[in-house]
C-alpha cells in the first residue's frame, strides 16, 4: 500500500510556486488532495509585526496538519521546509507513516525580474523592488540545502502547464 504524502512547494519568488498550487488545486485527477494554503494562513494574522504573524501562521499550519494526517490523505502546501516540518511535527508524520515530497522551483534572477513586473499587475502580487528580490534570491539559495532531495523545478524552461505537468508526472498522478 502507497504511503500517504505530504508535497512541499518552495523555492524562489516569483517562480510560479503559487500559480502551480492553485492550478494542480483545479485539476479534477488531484480532487482528493488536501490543499493547505499556508500564506494565507499567515495572512490571517496581518495586524501583528511580522515575526509574531509568521509564528503564528506556522502554528496554524503546523495545528492543521495534525488534525488532516490522521484521514491519510495526500497533502500540498507551499512555502516550508521539510526541515521546519520535521522540527515541528516529525512525530505526527512518523506515525501516519507519510512520505515527504519537496518540488524546489528554480528560477534565473533575470527571469524573476520580468515575472516581478508582470505580477505587480494583479492586485494580489505587490511589486518587489529589485534588492528585496535580489535578497530573497540569495535567502533561497541556502535554504534549498534544506531539504532533503528535492525534485528541481525549472521554471525558466516550463511553462505554467509545463510545471503541472511536470508535478503531476513525479507524483505519478494521470
Amino acid at each position: 500500500m502507497r504511503r500517504p504524502r505530504l508535497v512541499l512547494l518552495k523555492g524562489k519568488p516569483t517562480a510560479g510556486k503559487s500559480t502551480a498550487w492553485h492550478n494542480l488545486r483545479e485539476k479534477k485527477k488531484m480532487k482528493d488532495w488536501v490543499f493547505i494554503d499556508s500564506a494565507r494562513m499567515k495572512g490571517q494574522f496581518g495586524r501583528f509585526d511580522d515575526d509574531t504573524r509568521k509564528k503564528l501562521g506556522k502554528k496554524l499550519l503546523f495545528y492543521t496538519l495534525k488534525q488532516v494526517m490522521p484521514f491519510k490523505r495526500d497533502i500540498i502546501i507551499e512555502e516550508m521546509s521539510e526541515k521546519t516540518i520535521r522540527k515541528h511535527i516529525n512525530s505526527t508524520i512518523r506515525k501516519y507513516h507519510y512520505e515527504i515530497i519537496t518540488f524546489y522551483f528554480e528560477i534565473s534572477l533575470e527571469t524573476a525580474y520580468k515575472r516581478n513586473i508582470q505580477r505587480a499587475k494583479e492586485k494580489w502580487h505587490p511589486y518587489m523592488k529589485k534588492k528585496k528580490l535580489e535578497g530573497f534570491h540569495v535567502y533561497h539559495e541556502r535554504g534549498v540545502k534544506e531539504d532533503i532531495n528535492p525534485i528541481i523545478v525549472n521554471c525558466n524552461k516550463l511553462g505554467k502547464n509545463g510545471v503541472v505537468k511536470f508535478i503531476m508526472k513525479k507524483l505519478g498522478v494521470k
